[in-house]
Formats: C-alpha cells, structure tokens, sequence
C-alpha cells in the first residue's frame, strides 16, 4: 500500500472538504431536532452511511491521512445521531434494526479481512446507501426532511474531496466524489422544483 503525504495546499482542501462535510451532517441533524420531520430519510440508507464513515477513516487510518480521518470520525458520531431520529419513525424502527444487523457485521467482516480495499467499501456503502433516497425521489418528487444547506455543504465537500483526491491519486475518493456529485446534482434539481409541493 503506497501512503501519500500530502502537500500544505491538499490539506487545506482536505481540511475545508472534510469540514463541509462536518456542516452538511450539522445542518441535517439540526434540522431534524428543529422539526422532527424524518420524512424522506431512511434508517437503512443512515445505516450504510455509517459503516461508509467506519470504512472511511479505516481507509485514512491505514494511509496516515489524519485530517480526514478526525473529521470521519465526526461526521460518524453525527450520522449515528441521525440514524437514531431516524429510528424513532416506527416506520423506520424494524427496518433500521435489521439493516444494523446485517450490515454492521458485513462492515466488520470485510474491513478486517481486506483492509487494503476499505476505501472501496467505504465508496460502495455511500453509493449503495444513496441510490433509493435518489430513485424515491425521482419516482415521488417528495422531497420533504431534505436540508437545502445540507446539500449545499455536500456539493462544496465533494468538490474540495475530489480535488484533494485527485492530488493524492486516491481512486477511491475520485470514484466516490464523481458518484456523489452526480446524486447531489440531480437530488438538487427535483429539491428545487418541489421543496413548495410537499
């Protein structure tokens, strides 16, 4: 495994990449606490995201990229806030359960037996965890529990992520950020056109 020692200017990207990062989840969670609407959030998908972080700063961890990874582990500590609002929707409550079950067990399993390829699962889990909240909003156009300054601080994190991942050729991050700003860029679009229809 080749470990990448990043310039001052990567750092920087990293550190205001990573702290949009922190701000999107912040906006979510205060949002959530504010109107205690989880509509459009899913307990699986929340679930997914989580051990996305826990593979997330694996993957920083083994590459000594220590910025990173001390924002990961904060944005975990505030997924796992919204995963527990999101469990308290009764609809949400047995799905949320079985989807720890299952994927805090897989996540453990894989990291510990490929740790090399943690970035990889780290990217998978966000895309994995993405994909419904994207479709159920395309298929619905409800767009409703969703924090415009969420998806704002999103958009400036992956794209402060992408350019720090680029100068480290770390293809995971690449991969991720592209996937990720192709999600944000149309869950932007249906948020505009009917955040006033819900």
């Amino acid at each position: 495994m080749v470990i990448y020692h990043p310039s001052l200017a990567g750092n920087v990207l990293i550190v205001i990449g990573e702290g949009f990062w922190v701000l999107s989840a912040t906006s979510q969670l205060r949002r959530l606490v504010k109107t205690h609407n989880t509509r459009g959030l899913s307990a699986p998908s929340q679930t997914l995201n989580a051990a996305g972080n826990v593979a997330w700063c694996a993957y920083f961890a083994l590459q000594h990229l220590w910025y990173p990874f001390v924002t990961n582990v904060i944005v975990l500590a505030l997924t796992m806030s919204i995963l527990g609002f999101t469990l308290s929707n009764k609809k949400q409550f047995a799905k949320g359960i079985i989807a720890i079950a299952v994927v805090g067990p897989l996540t453990s399993y894989m990291l510990l037996r490929h740790p090399a390829s943690s970035g990889w699962v780290g990217m998978i889990f966000n895309w994995i965890a993405a994909t419904p909240w994207l479709m159920k909003v395309i298929t619905k156009k409800k767009v409703s529990g969703i924090s415009e300054k969420g998806l704002m601080f999103a958009l400036g994190a992956m794209l402060c992520t992408l350019a720090y991942g680029i100068l480290i050729h770390s293809w995971p991050l690449i991969a991720g950020c592209i996937q990720g700003l192709i999600y944000t860029a149309i869950i932007m679009q249906f948020y505009y056109r009917y955040r006033h229809h819900d």
